[in-house]
């Protein structure tokens, strides 16, 4: 169950056993837009809830639109919340926009992974004000349950982003915040030549990227696929790290695989392409083992 501390600016489409506020989620409808984003905040270190306290803290800019990526499994025997908590420090209300994905808390990590990625790609962005000048999105998590979620946030003030399990009076040893600037990549895939298969890692860290960094999550990867009208374009997909998946949009249609073992190759889709070709935007989730490697083929 979620819960949050704050009022949405809007009217929200459907309330979920809250303390205060309504969240969404919407399930197998026509994608929002994919937008570019300033930051991506990744939050999994460490992965394991070993004893109460801040998992994730960092400092945002006003403006600025941030993802946060988190995904942590609660290892001990007892049960109680998991917040991500946004406190203005500008003075007044925290006005922001947010767009999330939060995943049902379950003891499978793929499923709650997949869960979460597939809630944020079909989520709308909402505005939400927090009059006392912080926001809370919180949710039960029982023990060796798993949390995991992607939230997208812009404040009108500089604001703390914390992630805490039961309290936030001190920083859990080893919890660090991994920040990849301008995480959206604009891939061209063209089956117009003579090749009428093309390849594609997705997940991989880039030169430059953090080395405590093992896979891009949460960063999202925009396919441009020509093609000539009318013909049909199959994507597979084959996970390279250990088991995984696939979650994405295909024409803005959303579409998830089944978790399946390493070096397997699936389809994920088969679509006739129009005059524009084909348009797909994944992002790899938590719970699961990257790269994994994509392929085109014109059929």
């Amino acid at each position: 169950m979620l819960a949050s501390s704050f009022r949405a600016a809007r009217p929200a489409c459907r309330p979920l056993l809250i303390l205060a506020a309504l969240l969404t989620a919407v399930f197998l409808l026509p994608l929002r837009a994919a937008l570019a984003q300033d930051h991506l905040l990744f939050c999994n270190n460490p992965e394991k809830i070993q004893m109460p306290g801040a998992h994730a803290d960092a400092l945002l800019e006003p403006g600025k639109s941030y993802t946060v990526f988190f995904h942590y499994r609660n290892t001990t025997r007892s049960g109680g919340n998991l917040v991500v908590a946004l406190n203005g420090t500008g003075g007044g209300a925290l006005r922001l926009a947010a767009r999330k994905g939060f995943a049902d808390p379950r003891r499978d990590p793929p499923t709650a992974g997949r869960q979460a990625m597939a809630r944020f790609l079909s989520s709308p962005e909402k505005a939400y004000v927090g009059k006392k000048g912080y926001a809370r999105f919180a949710q039960h998590l029982g023990s060796k349950q798993v949390a995991s979620g992607v939230l997208t946030v812009r404040c009108d003030q500089p604001a703390r982003l914390r992630i805490y399990w039961r309290h936030s009076k001190w920083t859990v040893p080893g919890a660090r915040v991994i920040a990849v600037d301008s995480p959206r990549r604009e891939v061209a895939i063209d089956l117009t030549g003579s090749g009428a298969q093309k390849f594609f890692r997705i997940g991989q860290p880039e030169d430059g990227m953090s080395r405590h960094l093992d896979g891009t999550y949460g960063m999202l990867y925009a396919f441009n696929v020509a093609a000539p009208p009318g013909r049909k374009v199959r994507v597979l997909f084959s996970p390279r790290g250990g088991k995984g998946g696939l979650v994405g949009s295909v024409n803005g249609s959303l579409r998830q695989s089944h978790i399946v073992p390493a070096a397997t190759w699936k389809v994920f889709s088969v679509t006739v392409a129009g005059e524009n070709g084909v348009r797909i935007t994944t992002s790899p989730f938590g719970g699961v083992f990257y790269p994994v490697e994509l392929a085109f083929q014109l059929l």
